[in-house]
C-alpha cells in the first residue's frame, strides 16, 4: 500500500510537471498572434460576430490559464458598431478547474465601450438573422430551473474591475439619446454564498427630442451577497449619492437593504431612506408574483417646508396671506397593488393645523386618480394670496377712474383640453372650513372625470344656517362645452351672507329656493348667451332696511288724495319694512329672465311684478305693482278706504350702468286719475251742485294743482 502511494505520488509530480512544460514549450512556440484569423472566423461562424483583434494577444497556462488581448471591436453584419474595448485580462486557476469550480484571479476589463442604436430597420444588438428558440420542456424541467438545490460548481473571482467604460444608447426614431461615461465597477473577493463589497460610479446625460433632459452622477456602495443554487441575492447598507442637474443642481442620497429571492418571485427593499432638498422619505417596500407585478409597502415622509423647497426648485414662489402656511407637511401611508395600479392605504397627510385622512390611488394604464378623503377643518384664508399693499402699483396718490360699463369676456376660462384629459373619481369630506369669515361645515364632494365628461354628483355645504346641495355636470367631449348646474338652498339665512359677500345689511330673511340651469361654451360671453333654465325662490321672515315703504307709501298716497285739504300724518317707529314673504319664479332662455309672478307681502302692501331681465344686453324692462292692504304687521298708517286695493305701477327700464336711482319711475296716470277724481270731488260739494257748465275752466285748474302736487307729493317717495 506505501508503494502504491508513492507511485501515486510521483504519477501526480510527474503531470504537473508536464503541463508547466506543455505551458512553457506552448508559451514558447504557440503564438496566439498567428490564429487571430481563425478566432475571428469561428466567432462569426458561431455567435454570427464580426469580431475584430486590432492587439495583441497573450496568455499563461499555468498556474491559471490567462488571456491578455487588447484593441477589440465588435458588431452584427450590417449593423453598425456593438462594442469595442482596449483591454481585457482574464484568468483561471488550472487546478481547481480540473474538478469543477471557478477559482478566477483579476478579471480586468479597460475602455469598454458599447453602442446600442435603435432605428426604424430595428437595432444593432440583435443579428438580422437571430432568432430565439423554444425548446418545449416539461413542468418538472421548468421547476428545476427555479428550484432551490446544490450546485457542484463554485465561482471564487479575486477582484473584478471595469475601467474607465462608456455605455450609449440612441433612439433614431424619437431622438433621444442617453450617455453614460466614465462607468467604473470595482470589487473585492467574489465567493458565491458570501458577502463582498462593490463600487460603482458612472455620469450620465439624457436627452429627448434633441433637447437636454438632464445631467448626473451616481457613486454607489453596498456589501453584496450571491447564491446561484438557492437563485438568492442581496445588496445591503446600499449607500448611494445622486446628483442631478437641470435647471439647478439637485442632490439626493439613498440608502436601502435589497433582497430578490427568484424561487419566491419577490424583491424586497427595506430601511429605505432617502434624503433630498430638505426632505426625508422612508420606507419598504416589496414586490411579489410571477412577473414581480405586485406591489405593498408603505411610505413617510417626514414634515418639509414647502415654500422651502419650492424655492430650491426655482419655481414660481407661492405668497400667502399667512407667511406660516404651507411650512410644515408631513405623510404616511401603506402602499398595496400592483405595478398597473398603485394603492395608498391609511393615507395620513398634515397640512399645517389640518389633518386628511383617507385613501387614494392611482392607474398607471389610464391615468385614473381615485380618492377618499376626509378633512378635519382648514382656514383657506391662510393660503389665499397676499394683500400686501406693498406689493400693488404705485397710484401717485390718484384715484383710478369708474371703469365703464363693457360686454362680457370672450376670453375662455374653462380649460376644454384639461377637462378632456382629466381622469379623477373621488370624495371629500371636511368637518369645517373657514373663508373670509365664513363658517362652513359638513362639506361633501364626490366628483367622476372621463373621456371629457365631468360629473360632480355632490357639491353640498352647510353656511349661515342653512344648507346648499349642488349638483354639476360638464361635457368636454363635444366641440363646444356644455354645462348643467342643479341647485337647492333650504333655511339660508340670508342678511349675514349679504354682510359677508356684499358688505351691506338692508336685507334680511330665510331664503328657500331650487335651480335648474344649463349652458354651453367656455367663455363668460358665452355661457351668459347661452344660459337657460329656471329659478323658484322664496324670502321669508325678513326685513328691509333703511326705508320704511309702507310709511313712505301711505303719507305720498295721502298726500295725493288730500288736494288741498290737510293730510294726515304719522310718525315712523323706524326706517325699516318688515315683510312676510317675497317669491317668484324665473324663466331664463338665452340669457334673457322672465317672470310673471312675482310677489311680496310687505307690511301693509303686497307687491306684484313682472317684466324681463336681459342679462345679454345688460338691460332690464320691469313693471312692479303696489297695493295698500290691510295692515300684516303693525298699524303705522291709516289711509282711505278708497285707496285701499288700488295699484300703484312702478315701472323699472334701463340698463345696468344706469343709475340705479333713476331705473326706477312711477307710471302717473293711475295716480293722476286718483287725485283728479278726488278734486273734482271736493269741488262740486264746494259748488253745491254740477260743474258742466264750467267744465273747461275747472278742468283747466285741475291739471294746474295736479300738477303742482304730484311734483311735490312723490319727492317723498321716489
Amino acid at each position: 500500500m506505501k508503494k502504491f502511494f508513492k507511485i501515486l505520488a510521483v504519477v501526480v509530480v510527474v503531470g504537473i510537471g508536464l503541463v508547466i512544460s506543455a505551458g512553457a514549450i506552448l508559451g514558447l512556440f504557440v503564438d496566439p498572434n498567428d490564429y487571430r484569423q481563425e478566432i475571428q472566423q469561428a466567432a462569426l461562424k458561431n455567435a454570427n460576430i464580426n469580431l475584430q483583434i486590432n492587439g495583441d494577444i497573450g496568455w499563461s497556462v499555468y498556474p491559471s490559464i490567462g488571456l491578455d488581448i487588447a484593441a477589440i471591436k465588435a458588431s452584427f453584419p450590417g449593423r453598425e458598431p456593438l462594442a469595442s474595448l482596449d483591454k481585457a485580462t482574464v484568468s483561471v486557476m488550472l487546478m481547481p478547474l480540473l474538478s469543477g469550480d471557478v477559482k478566477m484571479k483579476a478579471l480586468t476589463i479597460d475602455g469598454l465601450e458599447l453602442t446600442l442604436v435603435k432605428s426604424e430597420q430595428g437595432n444593432n444588438w440583435q443579428s438580422q438573422t437571430q432568432t430565439v428558440k423554444q425548446t418545449p420542456t416539461s413542468d418538472k424541467t421548468q421547476t428545476s430551473a427555479t428550484s432551490r438545490g446544490n450546485t457542484s460548481q463554485n465561482i471564487d473571482i479575486e477582484s473584478i474591475s471595469i475601467l474607465n467604460a462608456k455605455v450609449t444608447y440612441s433612439d433614431n426614431t424619437t431622438g433621444d439619446v442617453t450617455n453614460i461615461s466614465d462607468l467604473n465597477l470595482t470589487t473585492d473577493r467574489i465567493v458565491l454564498g458570501k458577502d463582498f463589497n462593490a463600487q460603482l460610479q458612472f455620469n450620465a446625460e439624457v436627452v429627448q427630442a434633441g433637447k437636454k433632459l438632464f445631467t448626473g452622477g451616481a457613486d454607489l456602495r453596498a456589501n453584496f451577497f450571491i447564491d446561484l443554487a438557492n437563485q438568492e441575492f442581496k445588496i445591503s447598507q446600499l449607500d448611494s449619492k445622486l446628483s442631478i442637474v437641470t435647471d439647478q443642481n439637485i442632490e439626493l442620497s439613498l440608502l436601502a437593504d435589497i433582497r430578490a429571492d427568484l424561487v419566491e418571485n419577490a424583491l424586497s427593499i427595506d430601511n429605505l431612506k432617502l434624503n433630498s432638498l430638505g426632505i426625508q422619505a422612508s420606507g419598504a417596500l416589496r414586490l411579489s408574483g410571477a412577473a414581480f407585478d405586485q406591489v405593498s409597502g408603505n411610505m413617510a415622509l417626514q414634515s418639509f417646508d414647502l415654500k422651502t423647497l419650492m424655492q430650491q426648485l426655482q419655481l414660481s414662489a407661492i405668497t400667502t396671506s399667512d407667511d406660516a402656511s404651507l411650512r410644515n407637511i408631513a405623510l404616511t401611508t401603506k402602499i398595496n397593488g400592483s405595478v398597473a395600479e398603485i394603492n395608498f392605504d391609511n393615507l395620513l397627510l398634515s397640512v399645517d393645523d389640518t389633518k386628511i385622512a383617507g385613501s387614494a390611488s392611482y392607474n398607471l394604464s389610464n391615468g385614473l386618480v381615485a380618492f377618499n378623503l376626509q378633512g378635519d377643518s382648514i382656514n383657506l384664508d391662510r393660503y389665499l394670496p397676499s394683500n400686501d399693499p406693498a406689493s400693488a402699483p404705485a397710484t401717485n396718490g390718484e384715484k383710478k377712474p369708474k371703469p365703464a360699463a363693457t360686454g362680457y369676456s370672450k376670453n375662455n376660462i374653462i380649460p376644454l383640453e384639461t377637462l378632456r384629459s382629466l381622469a379623477l373619481k373621488g370624495a371629500l369630506v371636511f368637518d369645517n372650513i373657514g373663508y373670509q369669515s365664513i363658517e362652513i361645515s359638513k362639506f361633501a364632494l364626490n366628483i367622476e372625470a372621463k373621456n371629457g365628461l365631468v360629473n360632480i354628483g355632490t357639491l353640498n355645504l352647510n353656511a349661515y344656517g342653512g344648507n346648499i346641495n349642488n349638483k354639476i355636470a360638464l361635457d368636454a367631449s363635444k366641440k363646444t362645452l356644455q354645462l348643467s348646474i342643479s341647485n337647492k338652498v333650504s333655511k339660508l339665512q340670508l342678511g349675514p351672507m349679504l354682510g359677508n359677500f356684499a358688505q351691506t345689511d338692508a336685507l334680511t330673511g330665510v331664503l328657500a329656493s331650487n335651480s335648474s340651469l344649463t349652458a354651453s361654451g367656455q367663455s363668460i360671453h358665452s355661457i351668459v348667451n347661452n344660459l337657460n333654465g329656471k329659478v323658484e325662490f322664496t324670502l321669508t321672515d325678513g326685513v328691509i332696511k333703511g326705508i320704511n315703504a309702507v310709511q313712505t307709501m301711505c303719507q305720498t298716497i295721502n298726500n295725493i288724495s288730500s288736494l288741498g285739504g290737510v293730510a294726515g300724518t304719522t310718525q315712523a317707529v323706524d326706517k325699516s319694512t318688515p315683510f312676510a314673504s317675497i317669491n317668484g319664479n324665473l324663466k331664463i332662455k338665452n340669457g334673457v329672465v322672465s317672470n310673471n309672478d312675482f310677489k311680496a307681502d310687505l307690511d301693509a302692501i303686497s307687491v306684484a311684478g313682472k317684466g324681463t331681465v336681459n342679462l345679454p344686453l345688460q338691460a332690464l324692462n320691469y313693471r312692479v305693482g303696489l297695493k295698500i292692504q290691510d295692515n300684516l304687521f303693525k298699524k303705522s298708517c291709516s289711509v282711505n278706504n278708497n285707496i285701499q286695493g288700488i295699484e300703484w305701477p312702478v315701472n323699472c327700464k334701463g340698463n345696468f350702468s344706469d343709475d340705479p336711482i333713476t331705473l326706477c319711475k312711477p307710471d302717473l296716470s293711475v295716480l293722476k286719475d286718483i287725485a283728479k277724481n278726488a278734486l273734482k270731488a271736493k269741488l262740486e260739494n264746494k259748488l253745491g251742485g254740477s260743474i258742466k257748465e264750467k267744465k273747461q275752466e275747472i278742468e283747466q285748474k285741475l291739471e294746474d294743482k295736479i300738477k303742482n302736487k304730484l311734483e311735490g307729493a312723490l319727492k317723498g317717495l321716489f
